[in-house]
């Protein structure tokens, strides 16, 4: 009975291994690896070029900011609360125009105490002045002992000094109580108001900017390898999207000194007034290049998403994704490559099915 237990229980055991490896696919015929094709399906094609060397020539543009060359940081220099404002950000000024009051009952007093200060000074030296008078004509005359004159004389010139320093004493508190009233350097524009009413102002701390429109500028980073095209008076085109502006303009000073970080160099050019034009704003900057050699491939070519650009390359077919860096955009569709590409690599402009 044991034993015919035990043959049972390995007949099932056996029968059980057979259904686990007919489930796993043993019994049926093996499919190559790869991918698998169904009936109907088209095959995805894709549209390619090749990236080229080619005798290029073409414009550049570059982001830059609208800065003013002529701007006053106007700051307090006395300390006190803000308990007026005459202007705001955006508001035309004429030079010595009154922008803010600093509150100045402090410096008020002081000034009050300055002029009596003054007063019981000038007092004193008319009292020594006359006291001298009176004791030099006296020891002329040898009616005094020559002790008595030198006192006489000792406090007069104190009381000289004395006015004096009474006199610059009040000479500064009407300086300070004059600070308490800040004015535009000169004719311009409120670019900035940083304080609010009640903010303490303190001496050095900023209170607006005010700049002349005229000064305008676009200041731009420009890559170091077009660095050959852009000197002083090169033609160049500044637009200013938000403002609605595009003008033509040179530029007025490269500076020299490169930007090891980004490898770039900066520039300058010059703005006319035009109306919404204000430090701060986006521009660019755009300037024409030299022909020269270079890899080109179509503009359609190259997907952007914010500041990093892209093109799709066909390579032992696959799909590789690889970054790249444009200049120049030519004018029959097609922008320079700059890094990222090899000549005659194949990269894919549209898909379709």
């Amino acid at each position: 009975m044991h034993r015919k237990t035990i043959v049972t229980a390995a007949i099932a055991l056996a029968v059980l291994v057979l259904i686990l490896v007919w489930m796993q696919g043993g019994f049926h015929s093996k499919v190559p690896g790869g991918t698998t094709g169904f009936p109907g399906e088209k095959t995805p094609r894709v549209k390619t070029v090749k990236a080229a060397i080619s005798l290029a020539e073409g414009d550049v543009t570059v982001s830059g900011t609208v800065v003013a060359r002529e701007i006053a940081r106007v700051a307090s220099r006395v300390l006190g609360y803000v308990v007026e404002f005459k202007v705001d950000a955006g508001d035309r000024v004429k030079k010595d125009q009154v922008l803010l009051r600093i509150d100045s009952k402090e410096m008020a007093e002081r000034e009050a105490q300055a002029k009596a200060a003054l007063e019981s000074a000038k007092a004193d030296l008319v009292k020594s002045r006359n006291d001298f008078e009176r004791y030099k004509a006296l020891f002329e005359k040898e009616s005094v002992a020559k002790k008595d004159y030198d006192d006489a004389l000792a406090r007069y010139e104190v009381a000289q000094a004395a006015e004096a320093r009474a006199q610059a004493g009040l000479d500064e508190a009407k300086t300070q109580l004059a600070y308490a009233i800040v004015t535009a350097p000169f004719d311009g524009v409120v670019g900035e108001r940083n304080v609010n009413l009640g903010d303490l102002a303190t001496p050095g701390r900023q209170l607006l900017t005010i700049y002349i429109p005229r000064s305008v500028e676009l200041v731009a980073s420009v890559g170091e390898q077009y660095a050959s095209y852009l000197k002083g008076g090169t033609s160049v085109t500044v637009a200013v999207p938000s403002a609605e502006v595009k003008q033509a303009s040179s530029i007025r000073e490269v500076v020299p000194q490169r930007e090891e970080k980004t490898r770039t160099i900066t520039v300058k050019a010059p703005l006319a007034e035009e109306p919404g034009l204000a430090p701060g704003l986006y521009g660019t900057l755009t300037f024409h290049t030299r022909p020269s050699q270079v890899i080109v491939i179509p503009s359609e070519a190259v997907k952007i998403v914010g500041q990093l650009e892209t093109v799709r390359v066909a390579q032992d077919g696959t799909v590789n994704v690889r970054h790249v860096k444009t200049g120049r955009k030519m004018a029959d569709g097609k922008v320079e490559i700059l890094s990222g590409l090899n000549a005659g690599e194949e990269v894919i402009i549209s898909s379709g099915s």
